[in-house]
Protein backbone atom coordinates (compact mmCIF):
# COMPACT_ATOMS: atom_id res chain seq x y z
CA UNK A 1 0.00 0.00 0.00
CA UNK A 2 1.26 3.64 -0.48
CA UNK A 3 2.01 4.10 3.24
CA UNK A 4 4.14 1.13 3.21
CA UNK A 5 2.03 -2.07 4.92
CA UNK A 6 2.21 -5.39 3.63
CA UNK A 7 -0.63 -7.40 2.56
CA UNK A 8 -0.28 -11.22 1.23
CA UNK A 9 -1.10 -11.63 -2.33
CA UNK A 10 -0.10 -15.27 -2.32
CA UNK A 11 2.00 -17.57 -0.55
CA UNK A 12 2.19 -20.29 -3.14
CA UNK A 13 6.23 -19.57 -4.40
CA UNK A 14 8.73 -22.08 -2.32
CA UNK A 15 11.59 -19.35 -2.57
CA UNK A 16 10.61 -16.22 -4.14
CA UNK A 17 12.92 -13.56 -5.60
CA UNK A 18 12.82 -10.77 -8.05
CA UNK A 19 9.53 -9.76 -9.61
CA UNK A 20 7.99 -8.30 -12.90
CA UNK A 21 4.52 -7.15 -13.32
CA UNK A 22 3.77 -7.36 -17.55
CA UNK A 23 0.56 -6.84 -19.20
CA UNK A 24 -1.48 -8.70 -16.39
CA UNK A 25 1.05 -11.13 -15.31
CA UNK A 26 3.08 -11.54 -11.69
CA UNK A 27 6.64 -13.40 -12.67
CA UNK A 28 8.15 -14.37 -9.98
CA UNK A 29 11.88 -16.06 -9.88
CA UNK A 30 11.37 -19.39 -7.87
CA UNK A 31 14.18 -21.87 -6.98
CA UNK A 32 15.60 -22.28 -10.61
CA UNK A 33 11.64 -21.77 -12.66
CA UNK A 34 9.84 -18.72 -13.36
CA UNK A 35 6.16 -18.47 -12.51
CA UNK A 36 3.56 -16.42 -13.43
CA UNK A 37 0.54 -15.47 -11.31
CA UNK A 38 -2.44 -13.88 -12.62
CA UNK A 39 -2.34 -9.74 -10.73
CA UNK A 40 -6.20 -10.26 -10.04
CA UNK A 41 -6.60 -13.65 -8.91
CA UNK A 42 -2.82 -14.47 -7.87
CA UNK A 43 -3.63 -17.80 -9.91
CA UNK A 44 -0.68 -19.59 -11.71
CA UNK A 45 -1.08 -18.99 -15.18
CA UNK A 46 3.03 -20.31 -16.08
CA UNK A 47 5.32 -22.34 -14.62
CA UNK A 48 8.97 -22.42 -16.41
CA UNK A 49 11.66 -24.64 -15.74
CA UNK A 50 15.39 -22.60 -16.64
CA UNK A 51 17.63 -25.80 -17.38
CA UNK A 52 20.88 -24.99 -15.93
CA UNK A 53 19.81 -22.64 -13.93
CA UNK A 54 21.32 -21.97 -10.74
CA UNK A 55 20.72 -18.98 -8.88
CA UNK A 56 17.97 -16.72 -10.67
CA UNK A 57 17.56 -13.49 -8.57
CA UNK A 58 16.63 -10.18 -11.07
CA UNK A 59 13.65 -9.56 -13.30
CA UNK A 60 12.97 -7.07 -15.79
CA UNK A 61 10.68 -6.84 -19.20
CA UNK A 62 10.66 -4.94 -22.40
CA UNK A 63 6.93 -4.15 -21.34
CA UNK A 64 5.89 -6.18 -24.54
CA UNK A 65 6.84 -9.85 -24.49
CA UNK A 66 10.33 -10.64 -23.15
CA UNK A 67 11.13 -11.00 -19.50
CA UNK A 68 15.18 -10.88 -18.98
CA UNK A 69 16.54 -12.54 -15.72
CA UNK A 70 20.28 -12.73 -14.03
CA UNK A 71 21.38 -15.84 -12.95
CA UNK A 72 23.63 -15.15 -9.86
CA UNK A 73 25.69 -17.73 -9.49
CA UNK A 74 25.77 -18.73 -13.28
CA UNK A 75 27.31 -15.36 -13.90
CA UNK A 76 24.67 -15.21 -16.86
CA UNK A 77 21.60 -13.29 -18.33
CA UNK A 78 18.37 -15.05 -19.67
CA UNK A 79 15.67 -13.85 -21.77
CA UNK A 80 12.67 -15.42 -21.90
CA UNK A 81 9.91 -14.88 -24.86
CA UNK A 82 6.37 -14.89 -22.83
CA UNK A 83 3.61 -13.91 -25.63
CA UNK A 84 2.41 -17.29 -24.84
CA UNK A 85 2.37 -17.89 -21.28
CA UNK A 86 1.45 -21.76 -22.51
CA UNK A 87 4.83 -22.21 -24.47
CA UNK A 88 7.46 -19.84 -23.09
CA UNK A 89 10.70 -20.01 -25.09
CA UNK A 90 13.80 -19.37 -23.63
CA UNK A 91 17.09 -18.00 -25.46
CA UNK A 92 20.60 -19.20 -24.99
CA UNK A 93 22.16 -17.65 -21.83
CA UNK A 94 24.45 -14.39 -22.08
CA UNK A 95 27.39 -14.73 -19.91
CA UNK A 96 28.29 -11.87 -18.28
CA UNK A 97 32.29 -12.70 -17.28
CA UNK A 98 33.63 -12.01 -14.10
CA UNK A 99 30.77 -10.02 -13.00
CA UNK A 100 27.73 -11.33 -10.73
CA UNK A 101 24.88 -10.15 -12.24
CA UNK A 102 22.10 -9.30 -9.67
CA UNK A 103 19.21 -6.58 -10.39
CA UNK A 104 18.29 -5.96 -13.64
CA UNK A 105 16.54 -3.17 -15.06
CA UNK A 106 15.05 -2.51 -19.04
CA UNK A 107 16.41 0.69 -20.50
CA UNK A 108 13.38 1.05 -23.21
CA UNK A 109 15.19 4.61 -24.94
CA UNK A 110 18.52 2.54 -24.89
CA UNK A 111 17.22 -0.89 -25.95
CA UNK A 112 19.33 -2.14 -23.98
CA UNK A 113 19.65 -3.94 -20.50
CA UNK A 114 21.18 -2.34 -17.01
CA UNK A 115 22.42 -4.76 -14.73
CA UNK A 116 23.89 -4.57 -11.26
CA UNK A 117 26.50 -6.52 -9.84
CA UNK A 118 27.94 -8.32 -6.90
CA UNK A 119 30.94 -7.74 -5.12
CA UNK A 120 33.41 -4.76 -4.36
CA UNK A 121 33.48 -1.76 -6.09
CA UNK A 122 30.53 -2.91 -7.90
CA UNK A 123 29.77 -2.30 -12.21
CA UNK A 124 26.34 -1.16 -13.88
CA UNK A 125 26.85 -3.22 -17.31
CA UNK A 126 24.97 -2.37 -20.31
CA UNK A 127 23.75 -4.96 -22.55
CA UNK A 128 22.48 -3.86 -25.96
CA UNK A 129 20.19 -6.19 -27.22
CA UNK A 130 21.04 -6.82 -30.31
CA UNK A 131 22.83 -10.49 -31.54
CA UNK A 132 25.78 -11.49 -30.82
CA UNK A 133 26.09 -8.33 -27.51
CA UNK A 134 27.95 -9.05 -24.74
CA UNK A 135 27.51 -6.97 -21.61
CA UNK A 136 30.22 -3.97 -21.17
CA UNK A 137 30.94 -1.81 -17.91
CA UNK A 138 28.71 1.31 -18.13
CA UNK A 139 29.62 3.01 -14.94
CA UNK A 140 32.68 1.68 -11.96
CA UNK A 141 31.49 2.66 -8.27
CA UNK A 142 33.01 2.52 -5.16
CA UNK A 143 29.56 1.00 -3.81
CA UNK A 144 29.71 -2.79 -2.69
CA UNK A 145 27.21 -5.54 -3.09
CA UNK A 146 24.90 -3.86 -5.41
CA UNK A 147 21.48 -5.41 -5.64
CA UNK A 148 18.73 -3.52 -7.05
CA UNK A 149 18.40 -1.33 -10.12
CA UNK A 150 15.90 1.11 -11.33
CA UNK A 151 15.44 4.01 -13.94
CA UNK A 152 13.79 7.43 -12.47
CA UNK A 153 11.22 9.69 -14.89
CA UNK A 154 14.56 11.84 -16.22
CA UNK A 155 16.84 8.13 -16.98
CA UNK A 156 18.75 8.37 -14.11
CA UNK A 157 19.84 4.84 -12.93
CA UNK A 158 19.13 4.33 -9.34
CA UNK A 159 20.84 1.45 -7.89
CA UNK A 160 20.71 0.17 -3.71
CA UNK A 161 23.92 -1.63 -2.42
CA UNK A 162 24.15 -3.17 1.05
CA UNK A 163 27.65 -1.91 1.39
CA UNK A 164 30.24 0.85 0.51
CA UNK A 165 27.68 3.72 2.04
CA UNK A 166 27.82 6.22 4.40
CA UNK A 167 26.31 3.89 7.05
CA UNK A 168 24.63 0.50 6.41
CA UNK A 169 22.39 -0.12 2.53
CA UNK A 170 22.15 2.92 0.61
CA UNK A 171 20.07 4.31 -2.32
CA UNK A 172 22.33 5.92 -4.94
CA UNK A 173 21.48 7.98 -8.16
CA UNK A 174 23.80 8.53 -11.37
CA UNK A 175 22.65 11.56 -14.31
CA UNK A 176 22.88 10.95 -17.05
CA UNK A 177 24.96 11.46 -19.61
CA UNK A 178 27.25 8.32 -18.13
CA UNK A 179 30.39 7.70 -18.04
CA UNK A 180 33.08 4.81 -16.15
CA UNK A 181 33.50 7.78 -13.33
CA UNK A 182 29.92 9.08 -13.08
CA UNK A 183 29.60 10.21 -9.66
CA UNK A 184 27.06 9.10 -7.34
CA UNK A 185 24.35 11.24 -5.62
CA UNK A 186 23.59 10.34 -2.56
CA UNK A 187 19.44 9.65 -1.63
CA UNK A 188 19.48 7.67 1.48
CA UNK A 189 21.43 5.94 3.67
CA UNK A 190 20.93 3.39 6.65
CA UNK A 191 18.65 0.93 5.03
CA UNK A 192 18.81 -2.52 5.85
CA UNK A 193 20.22 -4.89 3.26
CA UNK A 194 18.17 -2.89 0.19
CA UNK A 195 16.96 -5.55 -2.26
CA UNK A 196 15.50 -5.15 -5.75
CA UNK A 197 14.10 -1.72 -6.12
CA UNK A 198 11.59 -0.07 -8.15
CA UNK A 199 10.42 3.59 -9.51
CA UNK A 200 7.02 4.41 -9.63
CA UNK A 201 6.07 7.02 -11.98
CA UNK A 202 2.59 7.84 -10.17
CA UNK A 203 4.13 8.49 -6.76
CA UNK A 204 7.57 9.50 -8.11
CA UNK A 205 8.81 7.29 -4.66
CA UNK A 206 11.31 4.86 -5.03
CA UNK A 207 10.31 1.61 -3.41
CA UNK A 208 13.06 -0.17 -0.95
CA UNK A 209 12.34 -4.03 0.12
CA UNK A 210 14.93 -3.92 3.13
CA UNK A 211 15.95 -7.58 3.34
CA UNK A 212 17.49 -7.49 6.69
CA UNK A 213 14.38 -6.14 8.84
CA UNK A 214 11.96 -7.54 6.28
CA UNK A 215 9.78 -3.92 5.76
CA UNK A 216 9.52 -1.69 2.80
CA UNK A 217 10.44 1.84 3.03
CA UNK A 218 9.69 4.35 0.03
CA UNK A 219 11.91 7.03 -0.69
CA UNK A 220 11.62 9.99 -3.21
CA UNK A 221 13.10 10.61 -5.98
CA UNK A 222 13.99 14.13 -7.48
CA UNK A 223 11.09 13.93 -10.22
CA UNK A 224 7.40 14.88 -9.77
CA UNK A 225 4.36 12.72 -9.07
CA UNK A 226 2.42 11.69 -12.34
CA UNK A 227 -0.78 11.51 -12.43
CA UNK A 228 -0.68 10.43 -16.30
CA UNK A 229 1.95 8.40 -17.75
CA UNK A 230 2.67 5.25 -20.08
CA UNK A 231 1.48 2.32 -18.01
CA UNK A 232 2.41 -1.10 -19.68
CA UNK A 233 2.18 -3.20 -17.11
CA UNK A 234 -1.57 -3.84 -17.39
Amino acid sequence: AEDGTLSLFTAAPSAPYGIELLAGTLFVLDSGRIKGYDIDSAMEVMNLALSGASFLNGISSNGVDTLYVSDFSAKTIRSIDVSNLAVPVPATPISTGSSVPNGVVYDRIGNRLLIATWGSNAKILALDLVPGATPVPLINTTLANIDGITLDCRGAIIVAAWSGCTSGGCLRRFDPPFTLGSPAQSIVDGLSAPADIDFDPASARIGVPQSGNDTVSLHASTCESALFYGDFER
